[in-house]
């Protein structure tokens, strides 16, 4: 069985906390994404690291620091406000240590990459499936009530992947074999990028292209990825419901196409780089949105802004000046992301997109 990223233990490192003075001017939660404002408290900010694993339809997966910086417990928080703590979660991120994804409010419990069984667990309601997984897969990512797995040859290569339809009960009601195309693998780890009940965003050996795979007929379209390097792991993805966007660590733009046209034509949106962090994307709306992931290895800190880009052109607009750097898609449209609030709370807040088009900053 292939082994977990090695990175993966930096998800468990402590917390630190930091007083931070954001700088921009802003009187109100409510941003619009056509100028540069973000959210300003009149006293300094508290900083907490507080890192986001999924987003629901009715809440977010999150972890925040206890008052001592120690690690906080896994907690999933509905969008009311309701809280519910996990008792087990393996903690990967999204685009970093791989992704266990989510299209609804469920997320796999279990370990990734795993045989024999898969828990399904609804941090809503506390209700959890068990799956027994077929001889031979392995998990890669969970969507709702959809598994991914994939299998291997003798020399570990990831040659096939499955898409499992499971019911309330736990029973695998249909298993769909889905092959590379061409000579292509799949990549071994990792191997999702991004998903949700409809669509899954796959990784191949080579990072020229990534896989938009239909989970209802195993179909595969091929989106090209103007890769700098062939380095698969240094690919991000972002799904949302009207656009896909996939993003090769280091490049100067992202690939944008639309959803119900994958194989059609390309949208090159600039992407803002920095000297201290990593760019990583997300979509809301008709916006590209961009925050910025430290260092591994680095103290916690507030991050770079949250920058959101339209993806007809122009310059980049703040959300926030400063911002965790995980981004967790919300299945219906925009995203949750981690910054300072009005009154000084470093806290998760919901982007969302007005009818107008522009973008718009929830508290949760």
């Amino acid at each position: 069985m292939p082994l977990r990223h090695p990175l993966a233990v930096l998800a468990l490192a402590a917390a630190t906390v930091i007083a931070v003075a954001p700088h921009a001017s802003a009187s109100a939660d409510t941003v619009s994404a056509r100028t540069a404002v973000a959210s300003k408290p009149t006293e300094a900010v508290q900083y907490v690291q507080d890192s986001l694993y999924a987003a629901g339809d009715s809440g977010y997966l999150h972890r925040r620091a206890n008052a001592d910086g120690s690690p906080g417990p896994y907690t999933w928080r509905g969008y009311d406000g309701t809280e519910r703590t996990l008792d087990t979660y393996s903690g990967a991120l999204p685009g970093q240590y791989g992704y266990y994804g989510t299209g609804s409010d469920t997320v796999l419990a279990s370990e990734q990459y795993a045989g024999g069984q898969a828990r399904l667990l609804n941090p809503a309601t506390g209700a959890a499936i068990d799956v027994t997984v077929p001889d031979g897969q392995y998990v890669a990512a969970a969507f709702g009530s959809t598994l991914i797995t994939q299998e291997y040859n003798e020399v570990w290569q990831a040659v096939r992947l499955h898409v499992l339809r499971v019911s309330d009960t736990g029973a695998i009601v249909s298993d769909l074999p889905v092959d590379p195309p061409g000579s292509q693998f799949f990549h071994k780890e990792q191997t999702v990028l991004a998903g949700d009940d409809n669509s899954a965003l796959i990784r191949f050996r080579h990072a020229t292209a990534i896989g938009v795979l239909d989970l209802t007929t195993g179909a595969i379209t091929e989106v090209s990825t103007h890769a700098t390097d062939d380095d698969p792991l240094r690919l991000q993805a972002a799904l949302s419901p009207t656009h896909i966007a996939v993003y090769h660590e280091g490049a100067a733009q992202a690939r944008v196409v639309r959803r119900d046209d994958p194989a059609g034509a390309q949208t090159a949106v600039t992407v803002p780089q920095s000297s201290t962090g990593t760019a990583f994307v997300g979509l809301a709306g008709e916006w590209l949105l961009t925050s910025y992931r430290p260092p591994y290895g680095t103290t916690p800190g507030p991050g770079g802004p949250l920058l959101a880009t339209p993806l007809e052109g122009g310059a980049p607009s703040t959300l926030l000046e400063s911002a965790e750097p995980q981004i967790a898609q919300v299945p219906d449209g925009g995203a949750v992301v981690v910054g300072p609030s009005a009154d000084g709370t470093w806290t998760a807040q919901r982007v969302t997109v007005a009818p107008s088009g522009k973008l718009a900053l929830q508290v949760l």
